[in-house]
């Protein structure tokens, strides 16, 4: 039997645990990335190469963006590889990167990918397309290793503004401890302005629930805001830049974002 004064300290110690525990992101922080409506165009090849660096996050074992490693000072880059299809369809391959604090940079996953549009611009109300991948982690960053991905993109240009949703976005563990989940869902967006011919002011917006039969706690979700800006370096490399802040106890506190692309239009004005 415990002691009166000892049940208070075990019920404490138990919460602390729970509260320490890994929490799915939802989120990949590999892809720092909102999709607009349209499609790169038959032929038309764009590498890409998407970076991230966790200025202020989690220990390990305490939530974030890595549900293995801390994430505090975690390095993402993730080379794309993405080419036209039809002038509807786009194929993409991602070789995900990662280093770890005090670690090398090494091997984090792959993921393949489809993304298209339904019609052409301005024929509906508002520009809708599709987008599905599927997706390989290595085990030392990801507790799932094998997952498909569903996404519903849309889009509405206003004069100068653009607004974009990237939702419902839903995960289904196909390999990997969440298996038995029935999937995962989240959603990114953007409201942008052009203020410029190449520049653009933008406000991102990610976050997730977590898995629909088991809601992650509100304070443990990660939601996230990215203040960006896309412009041109050079007059020849479309980018995107931002500093994201977590809004949740669940999110890590503060990270840059940088996105390069290095085949694409220059005077593409949807980019990221």
């Amino acid at each position: 039997m415990l002691s009166l004064n000892r049940k208070p300290l075990l019920i404490s110690s138990i919460l602390i645990m729970s509260s320490l525990q890994p929490v799915e992101a939802g989120i990949d922080p590999f892809e720092f990335q909102v999709y607009g409506y349209a499609t790169k165009g038959k032929g038309n090849f764009d590498p890409e190469l998407l970076n991230s660096y966790i200025v202020a996050g989690h220990k390990e074992g305490e939530g974030g963006t890595s549900p293995t490693y801390a994430s505090q000072n975690m390095i993402r880059s993730a080379l794309e590889i993405e080419y036209g299809i039809t002038d509807k369809i786009d194929f993409a391959y991602y070789l995900n990167l990662a280093k770890p604090d005090g670690e090398d940079m090494q091997y984090a996953g792959s993921k393949f990918r489809f993304r298209g549009r339904l019609a052409e611009a301005g024929q509906l109300p508002v520009d809708l397309g599709w987008y599905t991948e599927m997706e390989w982690w290595n085990s030392k960053f990801n507790d799932d290793q094998l997952e498909a991905e569903f996404m519903v993109t849309i889009q509405k240009d206003f004069g100068d503004w653009t607004f974009i949703v990237n939702g419902p976005d839903v995960e289904k563990v196909i390999v990997g401890n969440n298996k038995k989940a029935v999937f995962e869902v989240g959603w990114r967006g953007e409201a942008s302005y052009q203020i410029t011919e190449h520049n653009r002011l933008g406000l991102q917006f990610y976050g997730s629930p977590g898995k629909v039969n088991d809601l992650t706690p509100i304070g443990q979700q990660q939601h996230y805001v990215i203040p960006t800006i896309h412009t041109v370096l050079f007059n020849a490399v479309p980018t995107s830049v931002g500093l994201g802040f977590g809004l949740t106890q669940g999110s890590d506190l503060f990270f840059l974002k940088a996105n390069f692309h290095f085949g694409g239009d220059i005077d593409e004005k949807i980019f990221d």
